[in-house]
């Protein structure tokens, strides 16, 4: 495929493009030969910030899917911060305490979290068959489908089963755009900006947070009795939604796994479009490489059965390590149940205790996002998860200094040291969300381009499992132990530590074919980010080539 674009566009973009038909000379030939066998696109040559202006199209489709992690965010807020409202409970208690109160029944609290999970286990079942079969588009609106069910349950339950059933369709709508949405990003996103872009998803996600702790808080004072407030604001971005993801176009790499070409070319054609020098064929050369080389290696025959198999189960287990050290990091005390525990920490206003966290989740995650593809991953994510380890066991032990009251030595609260148990939780949901993030992110790029959506299931399904485990552990351990509990959870996390600094690798700026090239040559985790693969020196050598033969010119 020959190009025509002058000298000016390539000097823009800081890098030279090869052709596929050059001069017949020897350098020309050679680097022909080098651009028809690269497994690394020349424009992972581009800065962050250069990458970020020349791909701004598939940026915007990546931005316009995400609108559904509003519905992901708000869901989660709300599950947190509505049980301690007071219509809500006039609702739905269903339990007396010894004075004769009508109070939330705790194993309803459980099961309505529990179901989340449940509803994600549900469509683990099946959605990497419908992402495989249909598309991610279709599985999109598969989600799409589950969320407007429970929106409407949402807003017309009136009991605790009814309640329980919107939380069950809710978590079948997050479980289907948990796998879907970080594949798709991982497939349309250039390698040097695929790790900010995938993380990003979160800002959405605590965009909804904030929205339903700020509402929550400010329903609680004024209209404490009308917690249906909140749920019709749900539809909103649920609308919103449907209508972005009508002009998002189909993954290239699921037609190019299909064997339709003609399809792959026109998603890549509206994906990158608008880049000057941009060559289709060889993106679509590069995808197919990477595709055949996978299927060789499984026998041309992928199943569920090959993600537990050879070198994928070291990528498989190495995000089921993040999957478990997510729950195991105190998600449920501190973020899924925050309002609940703050209010048992005695915090004077405990919802603003939930508005101040999400305020840290949404700060957290715009610099990881910023700066995952600049300062990598390993080291950070490491460094985060032994931070995270020792605030829990602070917190724990923040029980004895009189942050909350009842502890045996005094029945009132120390304001200062609850109000320094809200500073320590900001700090832990500052380092929590780099974890988090990093199980989405290498639950995307670790597996390979053919497993990965079978892979996401996987590691989901032991996320969700443990989710629901820690659900339905967490209520009765805060009554009994009240922040003690932070030490049940650093006790978990310490093993989980060690165990992330030995397998979790340095994925930045690696494209598909680079990382199974590590894993084959059975690349120690701790040296990826030293090592230099095939496909970076056939990509040095492509450009070399090029630049070369233009001062030939």
């Amino acid at each position: 495929m020959n190009t025509t674009h002058n000298e000016k566009d390539h000097k823009d973009l800081e890098i030279s493009h090869v052709d596929h038909v050059v001069p017949q000379t020897e350098l020309g030939d050679k680097a022909a030969d080098i651009g028809m066998a690269l497994s690394k696109l020349r424009f992972d040559e581009l800065s962050i910030p250069r990458t970020i202006w020349v791909f701004r199209r598939s940026v915007l489709v990546c931005l316009a899917v995400y609108t559904d992690y509003v519905c992901e965010g708000f869901e989660l807020g709300a599950g947190g911060s509505i049980v301690a409202n007071q219509g809500f409970i006039k609702q739905f208690a269903t339990v007396k305490d010894q004075t004769g109160v009508r109070g939330l029944d705790p194993t309803w609290l459980s099961t309505w979290s529990a179901l989340l999970n449940v509803g994600q286990i549900v469509t683990f079942t099946h959605i990497s068959w419908v992402a495989d079969r249909f598309g991610r588009k279709v599985s999109f609106y598969l989600a799409w489908v589950w969320l407007v069910v429970g929106c409407v349950f949402l807003n017309t339950a009136k009991t605790p089963s009814v309640w329980a059933l919107a939380k069950l369709c809710n978590g079948a709508g997050i479980g289907v755009l948990q796998i879907t949405c970080q594949v798709y990003a991982m497939e349309i996103c250039p390698n040097r900006i695929r790790g900010g872009m995938i993380t990003f998803q979160a800002v959405w996600s605590n965009i909804g947070g904030i929205v339903v702790a700020v509402m929550m808080q400010q329903l609680n004072q004024k209209h404490p009795d009308d917690y249906l407030l909140a749920m019709r604001i749900l539809w909103a971005p649920i609308g919103l939604m449907i209508v972005f993801w009508a002009f998002v176009p189909e993954s290239p790499w699921f037609h190019a796994r299909r064997g339709d070409g003609e399809k792959a070319l026109r998603s890549l054609r509206q994906l990158y479009g608008n880049v000057p020098g941009y060559d289709f064929e060889e993106e679509y050369g590069i995808i197919q490489r990477t595709i055949a080389h996978e299927n060789l290696l499984l026998d041309n025959k992928p199943s569920f059965k090959d993600v537990f198999r050879g070198l994928n189960l070291r990528r498989t287990l190495t995000v089921m390590i993040l999957a478990v050290c997510q729950q195991f990091a105190g998600l449920t005390i501190i973020n899924t149940y925050s309002t609940y525990f703050f209010s048992l920490a005695g915090l004077a206003d405990p919802f603003l205790g939930s508005v101040i966290l999400s305020c840290c989740n949404l700060l957290a995650i715009m610099l990881w996002s910023a700066f995952t593809d600049k300062l990598g991953r390993r080291l950070i994510i490491n460094y985060c998860e032994t931070f995270v380890t020792i605030i829990l066991l602070v917190v724990g032990g923040m029980y004895y200094t009189g942050a909350t009251p009842g502890n045996g030595q005094t029945e009132s609260t120390n304001a200062a040291a609850s109000n320094g148990l809200l500073v320590i939780c900001c700090f832990w949901t500052f380092a929590f969300q780099t974890i988090g993030m990093s199980y989405y992110l290498y639950s995307a790029e670790l597996p390979t381009a053919v497993l990965r959506i079978r892979t996401g299931p996987v590691t989901f399904f032991t996320n969700s499992i443990t989710g629901i485990a820690s659900c339905y552990a967490t209520p009765p351990l805060l009554l009994a132990l009240n922040v003690r509990a932070g030490f049940v959870y650093g006790a978990f996390s310490v093993p989980c530590c060690i165990v992330m600094w030995f397998f979790i690798p340095e994925t930045r700026a690696r494209s598909a074919a680079e990382i199974d090239e590590l894993y084959e040559k059975r690349i120690p985790a701790w040296r990826w980010s030293k090592t230099v693969t095939d496909a970076e020196l056939q990509m040095r050598k492509a450009v070399a080539a090029r630049s070369a033969r233009v001062a030939v010119a």
